[in-house]
């Protein structure tokens, strides 16, 4: 169904901002028509490169009648200020993940938007990869059987390059380091193919890196249903992404070439899944052999499909996003409940940290 584009201005100008025009200038939905940077040179770059206005002030941007909805991806810390002044003017809203770092400020954004009426949803994209729609197909088909566990991880070089002044080598802006900024995709396509995730155990360590962060970490999850998930993020390596998921019929293999990340109308092309299960299974356990197939997975784009849902909701086509605060608020809660169990060396449930 086709509809006038929703017209969106876009808020922090760093590096991800332009990625996400990309994927909006993809689609027939969304037209960006203004920014807002406080820094003039990356506004003015910004709209050469994605022909829109520039605004010098928040303030001056929320005051246009001809923008429907934002885009924001500021820092971390920065999301409630900006988010609460959207929505009390009456701006529809996307953030990019997570939606904080504060679970003062993640209420605070929660409150706003629900207060304002506003559509609402956070850039947890990872569970939109083909791969990962189509684990989620032969989960809930029984096609693989009774998952008991699955194995994540989500790493790249960046934090060798973090040098002091960088809002992500901050641990009160970027809690966690490689968790919060690249692993909380996996930890929201984990509790969107098992369900919430009630207690966690990490370990997290600072090495490699020139800043006081946590550069390595791994978390191990337990759900709701008495499954299990690791999750592995590093600052300290060429870029990985997979997920492995085990169960009692077959086992699958899902690996993503990082280096595509950012080009997402093409990342399902560079990915590939395969599942092994028995050929032959006797009851004799050394007369049991495996095989491993290749798993078709058809191109999406996660950024694009995102942001369209956002629209759609807008559009009202359906009632809301597919994410929305309250599945945003509980995967920042599982990072901060890894870090709380990195400092005490204890497993910390999810509900204390929710009810803190």
């Amino acid at each position: 169904m086709s509809y006038e584009p929703v017209r969106v201005a876009s808020i922090g100008l760093g590096r991800w901002a332009n990625i996400m025009a990309n994927g909006i200038e993809r689609s027939e939905k969304l037209k960006i028509v203004a920014c807002y940077s406080r820094s003039a040179g990356k506004r003015e770059a910004f709209a050469a490169k994605h022909h829109c206005d520039m605004e010098e002030s928040l303030e001056a941007l929320l005051k246009r009648d001809d923008i429907e909805g934002v885009i924001v991806t500021t820092p971390n810390d920065q999301h409630a200020p900006v988010i609460e002044a959207a929505a009390a003017a009456g701006k529809h809203v996307y953030v990019d993940k997570p939606i904080a770092v504060e679970l003062t400020h993640a209420r605070r954004i929660e409150k706003a938007v629900r207060d304002a009426g506003v559509v609402f949803t956070v850039g947890h994209s990872a569970r939109r990869l083909a791969g990962v729609r189509k684990i989620k197909e032969l989960m809930d088909s029984g096609r693989i059987g009774e998952v008991s566990m699955i194995e994540t991880n989500f790493s790249n070089e960046r934090g060798l390059d973090l040098q002091p002044g960088n809002w992500r080598g901050d641990r009160s802006m970027a809690p966690g380091g490689p968790l919060t900024q690249l692993a909380v995709h996996h930890v929201d396509s984990l509790q969107y193919l098992m369900g919430p995730v009630t207690r966690v155990f990490s370990f997290m360590k600072s090495i490699y890196t020139k800043v006081d962060q946590d550069t390595a970490t791994m978390t191990i999850c337990e759900f709701a249903n008495g499954r299990l998930a690791y999750v592995g993020a590093n600052w300290a390596s060429p870029g990985v992404f997979f997920m492995n998921v085990y169960a009692t019929k077959a086992t699958l293999f899902y690996d993503l070439d990082f280096g595509w990340w950012s080009k997402a109308n093409v990342v399902d092309d560079h990915s590939k899944l395969i599942l092994r299960e028995f050929t032959s299974k006797g009851d004799d356990p050394d007369n049991r052999f495996l095989h491993d197939v290749p798993v078709p997975l058809q191109r999406g784009d996660m950024f694009r499909e995102q942001f369209e849902d956002f629209a759609d909701a807008i559009r009202g086509l359906h009632p809301a996003p597919e994410i929305d605060a309250t599945q945003a608020i509980h995967n920042i809660a599982v990072v901060l409940a890894a870090v709380e169990s990195a400092k005490t060396g204890k497993a910390v449930a999810i509900a204390d940290i929710l009810n803190s």
